[in-house]
């Protein structure tokens, strides 16, 4: 029994083109759970109760909107089979034969399964997402590749046994998906479907288009996954040239400015990561072959003084 879990968010063109997605599966053993987000409009409210489906289907209204990923948390709650597979509205199953791939990949050894996806524009490009196996083998006995890069995709290629205690982190936002991937790998089994079951929809109704770049959101939120893991996730320069890079994106040229979107203790590789940076013109420090270079001047320079002071 699997409980698909659908935390919406007005956007009912393409919760419609979901649900149709999911009508037109070849395994029937599911239920779906919304969870609707959508405050004072009621179009969602209004479409289901005046359709019918050929499956269960529970539908909640929040109360008061609960954001992201809260209402993910919520639909959770109301979830009665064995697997939960999470689907963002705005996404849908690539084939009718999507959930069974899902299914086929089960046994009593596995507790979350993921998926190849192919992403697609409202302009028409689609994309095939799909890693391989072994790329897929390797995050799972290095699951802090993905500070550098999310090599997994959004929550909606995941399926999860429902007795899993970790939760998506309340505090996040932009990294709240790979952050749970990360800690899953650490504690549990999971499996890996290399061809795409889902199609991952890119939008401008997203919420990472409101957040990505906004230093107010990425420095808290990756400090709060710092503070989880402290020096653990400093083994490997591919994981500081992410510090790097993040603090160079974001434009931060002075510990004061960092300071500013983050009150907590900061620490030492963030200030010998502004203090060089801040050495550079700013069109010089975004020449890729130039920032390496510096980049891993930096890094040496911190594993020698301060790696035992992070």
């Amino acid at each position: 029994m699997i409980s698909i879990c659908i935390p919406a968010y007005k956007r009912l063109p393409y919760l419609k083109r979901l649900l149709g997605s999911i009508e037109g599966q070849s395994y029937k053993n599911f239920e779906v759970v919304i969870t609707d987000d959508s405050g004072d409009d009621d179009e969602v409210h209004k479409f289901i109760s005046s359709s019918n489906f050929n499956f269960s289907l529970t539908y909640i209204k929040n109360e008061q909107p609960l954001g992201s990923p809260k209402n993910w948390l919520e639909s959770f709650k109301h979830a009665k089979g064995e697997w939960i597979k999470i689907m963002h509205d705005d996404d849908y199953f690539f084939s009718p034969s999507s959930l069974n791939g899902f299914v086929n990949a089960v046994d009593e050894k596995v507790d979350c399964v993921f998926s190849g996806y192919q992403s697609v524009y409202d302009n028409g490009i689609r994309k095939n997402m799909t890693i391989s196996s072994s790329r897929f083998y390797n995050f799972t006995k290095d699951p802090f590749i993905l500070f550098s890069n999310n090599i997994i995709g959004p929550p909606s290629v995941m399926m999860f046994r429902s007795s899993i205690k970790e939760q998506f982190d309340e505090r996040l936002k932009w990294i709240v998906d790979w952050e749970y991937y990360i800690r899953l790998a650490i504690k549990y089994k999971l499996v890996y479907v290399n061809e795409p079951l889902i199609c991952v929809s890119y939008n401008d109704s997203q919420i990472t288009n409101f957040v990505k770049g906004d230093p107010s959101v990425e420095i808290p939120e990756y400090l709060i996954f710092y503070n989880k893991y402290n020096s653990t996730m400093l083994k490997d320069i591919y994981i500081y040239d992410s510090w790097w890079r993040l603090l160079r994106n974001l434009r931060i040229r002075t510990i004061e400015e960092f300071k500013s979107y983050y009150s907590g203790h900061v620490p030492i590789f963030i200030f010998q990561i502004i203090k060089l940076q801040a050495l550079l013109n700013y069109r010089v420090l975004k020449i890729g072959a130039i920032s390496k270079l510096f980049m891993f001047y930096s890094y040496m320079i911190f594993r020698l003084k301060f790696s035992t002071k992070v």
